[in-house]
């Protein structure tokens, strides 16, 4: 198991060393009532009990003691080697505290992924979901920039429209219309600083606390983490290769005030959501009065012919949140998606101020009007093809014997390898980011029974990386198997 930072106990830990109640009853309460409250879940690691006598001033014989006795009645599980960790499973007699409805949390692997994230690391070979930036566009995006600067525009400084810039969202409203049929104004446009920020102004305008959302699983644990700080319940519908299973989400939760969905290139499986179930979806929708955020900001790189039509065309009642990006097919640094909004909501639009720079915002409308995004794109496609060849045929001929080698994914911009072996993938994840490969672990998408396994991406790598940056993760691999 990874030997995960555990943080101290210094303010939540207070123990009375002139009380009636031994100090080591104290420490054993502390951890059941931390259990109870919730404040602690099962799987988390807590700290040694050298680490913990150290940090309350007691003897270590206190602290072993009460762990001892936590093992004991089942609130703990001591793992030689790796520490003592909270049980996945608490004891018969458990009895949690009564507090108010809340989402499920984060499951530990969640939170231990998200606590080591550095976006930087996307940078190195094999990042997954990462376009190539090494074909960045610099000296057409130099140009557009300069265009607007010698022009002086005060809103390219200024706070500007805070719904987006009108330029930009005319582009995308185009977009939109030619390359995904869907007609809508640029009124109903809102430029977005992020994916979260995306969902989570869509879920202000339409849930509330206590609602419950179906959502993909595996799916990213992002998503769970946004529903969560609201305070929405989340509900994990399983994906096949024809994507969300909308017949288990309905037997599961038909009441549900959202359902959130990948339909294009699904994360991290890659499934498409097939025509039948996207009408499946619709219908539910709009008979229960429900809502659909249809996320497509991985959709805009399909490498098949007769694309599926997105669920936004499909619903008549209008009750559907169309999710895209206009950097992600650039630079996901630019930081600029858009929420296509039902025009039922528009009336009581509550905004706040774009967190995308106003000149930003004017040189992606002036890249999109010219034709440098559709060419861009196709020039893209055409790379991502290679790319994604070359990293399909060094995966069978260096890491088959450790990995699933994935099928060739119809989209996007990464495969998903399941392990062979009994390893851990967050682990196994950190071990390649320090030999200088950035892969993303597979179980930390799951809420349920996680599988293992590694998210790993080929578009920002350019071919002649490629078998190298494999190789690396094969002896990764080896070290890691003793093979």
């Amino acid at each position: 198991m990874p030997q995960s930072n555990v943080p101290p106990l210094w303010s939540s830990l207070s123990l009375d060393h002139r009380g009636a109640v031994s100090l080591q009853d104290q420490i054993a309460q502390f951890f059941r009532d931390a259990i109870a409250d919730g404040r602690m879940r099962g799987g988390q690691r807590v700290a040694s009990s050298r680490q913990l006598a150290m940090d309350c001033g007691v003897s270590r014989t206190t602290t072993v003691g009460a762990y001892e006795r936590l093992v004991e009645e089942g609130y703990f599980v001591a793992r030689p080697g790796a520490g003592v960790f909270i049980a996945r499973s608490p004891p018969e007699n458990f009895a949690p505290r009564t507090r108010p409805a809340a989402a499920a949390p984060l499951p530990p692997r969640a939170l231990h992924a998200a606590a080591r994230a550095d976006t930087r690391s996307y940078q190195l070979p094999l990042a997954p979901g990462m376009p190539a930036i090494d074909r960045f566009p610099w000296s057409t995006w130099a140009r557009l920039t300069n265009q607007i600067c010698r022009e002086r525009p005060l809103n390219a400084i200024g706070y500007g429209d805070p719904q987006g810039e009108s330029q930009l969202r005319q582009a995308i409203a185009e977009y939109l219309a030619a390359a995904r049929g869907i007609r809508c104004s640029p009124g109903q446009i809102v430029v977005m600083a992020g994916s979260l920020e995306s969902l989570e102004f869509m879920i202000g305008r339409v849930a509330a606390a206590g609602d419950a959302a179906w959502i993909e699983e595996p799916a990213g644990p992002w998503v769970r983490g946004i529903l969560a700080g609201v305070g929405i319940m989340p509900v994990p519908v399983e994906v096949d290769q024809e994507g969300l299973v909308v017949a288990e989400a309905m037997r599961r939760a038909p009441r549900a005030r959202l359902a959130i969905v990948s339909p294009t290139h699904q994360y991290p499986t890659g499934a498409t959501l097939s025509l039948a179930r996207r009408e499946l979806l619709v219908e539910w929708c709009e008979s229960t009065g429900a809502w659909i955020l249809e996320n497509e900001i991985d959709g805009d790189y399909r490498y098949l012919p007769q694309p599926v039509a997105p669920i936004y065309t499909l619903s008549r009642a209008h009750r559907v949140f169309y999710c895209g990006s206009v950097s992600k097919p650039l630079a996901p640094g630019l930081r600029t998606n858009y929420l296509v909004m039902p025009e039922s909501l528009m009336d009581n639009l509550m905004l706040r101020p774009t967190l995308v720079p106003m000149l930003t915002q004017l040189v992606l409308a002036r890249f999109n009007t010219a034709g440098h995004m559709a060419q861009h794109m196709r020039r893209m496609r055409m790379l991502y093809v290679k790319r994604r060849a070359v990293l399909l045929e060094a995966l069978r001929t260096q890491v088959a014997e450790f990995l699933e080698v994935p099928r060739i994914p119809e989209g996007g911009l990464r495969v998903v390898a399941t392990l062979k072996h009994a390893v851990d993938d967050v682990r196994l994840a950190d071990r390649c980011l320090a030999a200088g490969v950035k892969v993303d672990p597979l179980s930390v998408c799951h809420v349920g029974q996680p599988r293992y396994g590694l998210i790993i991406g080929f578009a920002s790598t350019p071919e002649e990386q490629i078998p190298t940056a494999v190789g690396t993760l094969a002896a990764v691999l080896r070290r890691e198997l003793d093979l």
